[in-house]
């Protein structure tokens, strides 16, 4: 489930031109679409890593590339390939973009949790700063794992939104860019256990910085994963960071 709420904020559409600092607050960003290139071809390098309770860090390389299109569930898709997703190994992931938005079609490799709820919309356009948008509400669903060793599957219910946060300056391994849209997501898995009923929860916030005509430039999650027996919550945090990318057939850093 991390890996599918991480790919649908990794950038989409054509590269439009705009001023970001002259949006107000309520009014809808001129031209977002610029935020969220996805032409075939445009590739980012990241530098990532991870690190649990306990501050062990593990590094990695990720490459992201649009890759074509392809057809999922009737519609024609984008596809995104990172090589190495928040250290995970390789994986796609499939958009569609229309005017209203940007909708996820699911990945590979996928999960039966995921293909529960896919597709759905995970950016609406416009988009008005400090605007919250729903992305998921969905109850009564199969888990898909005995968290509590009864032999009874758990049941679960997941909510996630994404807020627009505000713009800013953000330096990374690839350079400084200005007036970056900063996207503040949260998802929330509820699950019950169904030896007791206690409710347990995982919760996944993410910050993902967008560079007008680039893409994602910076990401970072927090995770934290439920507790079963009652002992203390454990988690980590994955952090990703530009440093370079490409325009197609031809170097842009």
């Amino acid at each position: 489930m991390q890996r599918a709420f991480k790919t649908i904020l990794i950038g989409f559409t054509l590269l439009l031109i705009g001023t970001a600092g002259e949006t107000r607050e309520g009014a809808p960003i001129p031209d977002v679409e610029r935020y969220f290139p996805d032409e075939v071809g445009l590739s980012w390098t990241f530098t990532g890593s991870v690190a649990d309770q306990v501050q062990r860090v593990a590094s990695y390389k990720n490459v992201a590339t649009v890759k074509g299109m392809t057809e999922k569930n009737g519609v024609q898709v984008k596809v995104f390939n990172e090589t190495n997703q928040a250290n995970e190994g390789p994986a796609d992931s499939y958009f569609f973009r229309d005017r209203n938005g940007i909708v996820y079609h699911g990945g590979e490799p996928t999960t039966p949790f995921e293909s529960q709820i896919v597709p759905y919309r995970v950016i609406r356009f416009p988009i008005a700063l400090h605007q919250t948008f729903s992305q998921i509400q969905k109850n009564d669903m199969a888990f898909g794992q005995d968290l509590d060793n009864d032999g009874q599957e758990e049941q679960a219910q997941v909510r996630a939104e994404i807020t627009a946060a505000s713009f800013e300056t953000v330096a990374v391994p690839a350079g400084v860019f200005k007036d970056c849209l900063k996207l503040q997501g949260i998802l929330i898995v509820q699950v019950t256990l169904s030896r007791n009923q206690k409710v347990v929860q995982m919760i996944d916030k993410t910050t993902h910085w967008f560079a007008p005509g680039v893409g994602l430039v910076k990401g970072v999650e927090k995770i934290e994963y439920p507790s079963v027996d009652g002992s203390n919550p454990t988690g980590n945090i994955i952090t990703e960071e530009l440093t370079e990318y490409t325009k197609g057939k031809s170097s842009a850093h």
